[in-house]
């Protein structure tokens, strides 16, 4: 397998990444952007005053380098670039390890439980939120008698010294005050400006020539001896960076400057380098495959680059007021609910405070009340209810109240038509499992009141006549106009792309009323809790009598209208199963027709042909070679733990999963909607960490499954 592919490194809540692995790219710093950075990437050492040998990580020259119209007088040594033959990488959970010839870098990239301003002590916060990374560079000369230069190294425009602004504290460059690395003084390691690489190593004195667009780190190592540079590399936005609500970056409370970030990331290295460490030690502990491993890491570097902690309160008087935000990768649409919800357990995991802040946010100013109408009605409105927006905005602009930046009305269950019952099951879905997950009692009593609402809402999306309802959405909401509402399967066919009836939301749909039944007997309503469960019988009802013998499996679209078969059926399970609401053995139990029949289903579909491709990544619908990742993680997950389903050829599955993000999505690191194996969409994104499920799947040191 390659080598070739980026990875997203990068801090918690910056919204930024440096981006590095894909041969022959650009990449480095990137801030506010759903894309890696745009600068060559200019890594190597020279041996004496020989030739200059580097890793693959920049594109090659388009033309002749006459800068100011003057032609400069070239190195005649060579520029040698490693080939695929020449790296190995190691990626860890919060690492990443390239070595080459006699050099050796790793990234860092540490995370780990991020405290809730509002209670954490302010030197927590801000360590946590400090928006840096920590580079090694070792070079090994111990078999050489010529002396050896190292070069860290990129180009781009706006460079300048750091030594000048920092009092001779950090020497490195910086782009502006956004983005730079650096290094403390120490003996052998400077700075450079020049208009190439090469030209940086010619021995001029004029190591700092201002006009020149490449620059970075010298490292002069001794014959005979190896040694270690540890390299900052940080970001910083200042000031009010979003718009429609305004807020800054939690970071700027405690660092005024870039100079601020790098000094703190290298004073703190150490602890930095071992949290990493300690990450990668829990990865690789685990008893995922090797395969797994790669995933679940790939996805998590991604989820961080588009990451936003942010700060309402613009003056450091006031106490912290933070806004939360996870961008959609390349389409920096923010807190997309279709990646809140698969988001859900990575963040209880490390952030409970922020989902449900993200909740409170949706109720807040991201929900509405609609009507809803039958199919091919003329004007006749129904009683509807509230319900949730797609999304809360793109590109740093916050929409309106109750306005997404996604949805539009008129639109015949295509993709950016309205996703409103998705929504409402989302929300429920979530808050369900926050609360079995953290017991917030704070939070169950600012939304009793609203609990009664989700679940009218849900009935009415069925039908306004209590006798008439089958327990699935039959109803599009108004706001769709002439239109039909869509799945997060957006861009697939009729067999999870429209809503209505739709076997994937019906699936989610029983379990909102299992979550809504569970939520309102914890707040003492007995007799709706009792409707909000019967309601989930007559759903699971629906769906086991959809089941279709002669073809093993139940259709996509619960009216025959689709006979697609759907891996996603299965994945409205795993809410109740994570409040405990299942019982172990779920086929077993109060629940277990549904179960059992999902089971049935899901045997008959994973298979060549249907819902496997030839090489055996998984095919979410037999209709469409589109297959979202993220969503193939989950379904595992679900299969695995609660179905108890037989996956004898598990690894080869993953492997190919491995194929579609390493020589599928390559530049662009972690992709989610694939088709047959190349992403078509979803690039540079963040949903992967729904692969977080996997760890709880077994004990450190416990055989996986199937394996």
């Amino acid at each position: 397998m390659t080598s070739s592919y980026n990875v997203q490194h990068a801090p918690v809540g910056a919204f930024a990444s440096f981006t590095l692995g894909s041969f022959n790219r650009r990449g480095g710093f990137a801030s506010q952007v759903g894309r890696p950075g745009e600068s060559n990437l200019y890594i190597g050492y020279r041996e004496g005053d020989g030739d200059f040998f580097c890793l693959p990580y920049f594109e090659g020259h388009s033309g002749p380098d006459v800068p100011f119209g003057v032609t400069l007088t070239h190195d005649t040594r060579m520029r040698r670039v490693f080939g695929e033959q020449d790296i190995r990488r190691e990626l860890g959970w919060a690492s990443d390890t390239i070595r080459a010839g006699r050099l050796t870098l790793a990234l860092y990239s540490p995370f780990g439980p991020i405290p809730d301003p509002r209670t954490a002590a302010p030197s927590e916060v801000a360590e946590r939120s400090c928006p840096a990374l920590i580079a090694r560079l070792e070079l090994d000369n111990t078999g050489s008698d010529k002396p050896m230069t190292g070069v860290f190294s990129l180009d781009a425009s706006s460079l300048r010294d750091l030594e000048s602004t920092s009092d001779g504290r950090l020497v490195g460059v910086a782009h502006g005050r956004r983005w730079g690395l650096a290094v403390r003084p120490e003996p052998g390691v400077r700075a450079f400006q020049a208009f190439a690489p090469e030209n940086a190593l010619d021995g001029s004195a004029d190591r700092l020539f201002r006009l020149g667009k490449t620059g970075g780190l010298l490292i002069d190592v001794p014959p005979g001896e190896k040694r270690e540079v540890w390299i900052a590399l940080g970001f910083h936005d200042a000031g009010t960076i979003t718009t429609g609500i305004e807020a800054r970056y939690a970071y700027t409370r405690y660092f005024r400057r870039l100079e601020d970030v790098l000094s703190f990331a290298l004073d703190r290295r150490e602890a930095l380098v071992k949290e990493a460490v300690q990450r990668d030690e829990e990865l690789a502990q685990s008893a995922l495959s090797p395969s797994q491993k790669w995933l679940l890491a790939q996805a998590t570097h991604g989820y961080f680059g588009s990451t936003e902690w942010l700060d309402t309160a613009l003056d450091d008087a006031s106490p912290p007021a933070p806004l939360w935000v996870v961008n959609e990768g390349e389409y920096e649409m923010m807190n997309t609910f279709d990646l809140t919800i698969d988001h859900l357990f990575f963040e209880l995991r490390y952030a409970s405070w922020a989902v449900r802040d993200v909740l409170d946010l949706f109720v807040d100013r991201y929900s509405y009340r609609d009507k809803v109408k039958r199919p091919g009605a003329n004007g006749e409105l129904l009683p509807g209810g509230v319900s949730f927006t797609h999304d809360m905005g793109v590109g740093n602009h916050f929409s309106p109240a109750g306005d997404s930046s996604y949805e539009r009305p008129n639109l015949d269950a295509a993709c950016f038509s309205y996703m409103t019952h998705e929504q409402l099951t989302n929300w429920i879905c979530c808050a369900g499992v926050y609360v079995a997950r953290t017991g917030d009692k704070g939070f169950l009593e600012r939304h009793r009141g609203l609990f009664a609402e989700l679940l009218a809402s849900l009935l009415h999306r069925d039908a306004p006549e209590p006798g008439a309802r089958t327990g699935v959405m039959a109803l599009d909401s108004s706001r769709c106009g002439t239109g039909a509402e869509i799945t997060t399967y957006d861009s697939l066919d009729h067999s999870l792309g429209r809503a209505r009836g739709n076997l994937y939301l019906a699936g989610k749909t029983w379990a909102s009323y299992l979550v809504l039944a569970d939520l309102l007997r914890r707040c003492g309503d007995a007799p709706l809790a009792a409707e909000s469960r019967a309601a989930s019988q007559k759903t699971a009802r629906a769906i086991v009598s959809a089941f279709h013998e002669p073809s093993g499996y139940i259709p996509a679209l619960l009216d025959g209208s689709s006979t697609s078969a759907i891996i996603p059926a299965i994945e409205g399970l795993l809410y109740p199963h994570a409040m405990g609401l299942l019982d172990g053995n779920a086929a077993e139990g109060e629940h277990g027709e549904l179960v059992r029949v999902l089971r049935r289903h899901f045997q008959a579909i994973v298979k060549p042909g249907v819902c496997l491709f030839p090489e055996g990544g998984w095919k979410l619908s037999s209709s469409s070679d589109n297959s979202w990742a993220s969503k193939i993680a989950l379904c595992q997950h679900i299969a695995r733990v609660i179905l108890k389903a037989d996956l004898p050829d598990a690894e080869r599955h993953e492997q190919a999963h491995v194929r579609w993000q390493i020589e599928g999505s390559g530049y662009w690191a972690y992709s989610d909607q694939m088709q047959r194996g190349v992403p078509v969409g979803s690039r540079y994104y963040p949903r992967g960490v729904t692969a977080i499920l996997w760890l709880d799947e077994a004990p450190a040191g416990a055989k996986s499954p199937s394996r």
